[in-house]
């Protein structure tokens, strides 16, 4: 396992870590961040700076458009936020294009974030990249995540420099709660590289097993992942423990008849995975995809699938599992990972208050650390 042991700081903690990081003022580093109306684009970048002194500084504001018109509430908070990233960057920010749509209106979000991240030349000028998930998109952070780790790898694997890669997160479980979809997708799509097989016909007869990673409001995503994968074995996992302790019992309530009257689930399959500890999510999803890999090795192995609905922290760990199981890491045995999912073709009115509960993370995936 890849990230275990694991660099994981939350409050104090986080304020400590880039103090320490900063110190010496020689750090070059590279913002990733999303450019859209949530009220906490710009929290993490701005309490990060404010730790220390660097030698250099930019940012990548990725320019999701699906489109879609914004309404006039959803424009003025993105344009604050822009505004935000002006101030923070200045000459040094760039802003780059995601078209969430292809040719003949395909899905295109997590195929273009690959692109849009995929500057070898940039990449190598900087001691550290920060991919703030804060205000992206589901499937556009994921994917830049799993393409950044790819290429840091890449470059180190080649005699080139080591290059920190940090995820960092102002987490509310409030706040993406009032971040209602106004209407989602009727195609499942899968992350960039992340297909599980679903469709191969050398792999059609291997047992196919399902960890949807739960939160609130899902059921419709639930039905359509559902029907797309046509899983053998469904595993919910539930975010515990939790900021909310009853958070746990309130899923299993809205979901009691879709999880076990439609889908049969068994309550034995229910998974636990803590709601702020990724690394421990990707403890416990790493290890429950071994057991199935190993227990159904007889049948030539399985197809694994999860899908992240829950929280930010949640979802990157769900991802970190399914990487490391694509990844040479995992051994000869490795699984076809898939990340299906189904994004938002439109939101809700953004809210401009801002949860007094956020949470701060810092995930230090690869890097300095790993030597």
């Amino acid at each position: 396992m890849r990230w275990d042991p694991y660099q994981l700081y939350a409050g104090g903690e986080f304020d400590a870590f880039w103090s320490g990081h900063l110190a010496d003022g020689s750090r070059k580093l590279l913002f990733i961040v999303g450019r859209g109306f949530d009220a906490r684009a710009a929290m993490v970048p701005q309490r990060i700076l404010g730790r220390g002194k660097v030698a250099a500084l930019h940012g990548w504001v990725l320019h999701y458009q699906n489109g879609q018109p914004n309404s006039a509430q959803a424009q003025q908070r993105i344009d604050a936020n822009a505004a935000a990233f002006q101030h923070i960057f200045g000459s040094g920010l760039t802003e780059i294009d995601v078209h969430m749509r292809g040719a003949g209106n395909s899905h295109a979000t997590s195929r273009n974030t690959r692109r849009a991240v995929t500057r070898r030349d940039e990449l190598v000028q900087y001691t550290d990249v920060i991919v703030d998930i804060s205000a992206m998109p589901r499937t556009i952070g994921l994917t830049a995540i799993a393409q950044l780790i790819a290429l840091l790898d890449e470059f180190a694997f080649r005699g080139g420099p080591s290059i920190n890669l940090h995820v960092v997160v102002a987490e509310s479980v409030v706040a993406d709660k009032r971040l209602t979809a106004g209407s989602l997708s009727d195609t499942v799509t899968s992350l960039s590289g992340f297909s599980g097989q679903l469709t191969a016909e050398s792999t059609i007869n291997l047992p196919r097993v399902w960890f949807p990673v739960l939160g609130e409001g899902q059921s419709a995503r639930l039905e359509r992942i559902r029907d797309e994968l046509d899983p053998d074995e469904i595993c919910p996992t539930i975010p515990f423990p939790s900021r909310d302790p009853r958070r746990g019992d309130r899923l299993i309530e809205e979901y009691r008849q879709l999880l076990f009257d439609d889908f049969r689930v068994e309550p034995a399959n229910i998974l636990y995975a803590s709601e702020y500890n990724p690394f421990e999510a990707y403890r416990q999803i790493y290890g429950a995809i071994s057991r199935y890999r190993d227990s159904l090795s007889d049948l030539g192995g399985c197809k694994v699938y999860v899908s992240p609905l829950s929280s930010k922290l949640l979802s990157v760990g769900a991802l970190l599992a399914c990487y490391d199981h694509k990844s040479d890491s995992a051994g000869p045995d490795r699984v076809n990972v898939g990340i299906p999912y189904v994004e938002s073709v439109s939101y809700g009115e953004p809210s401009d208050a801002v949860d007094p509960g956020i949470d701060v993370y810092s995930l230090w995936v690869r890097g300095d650390w790993e030597k």
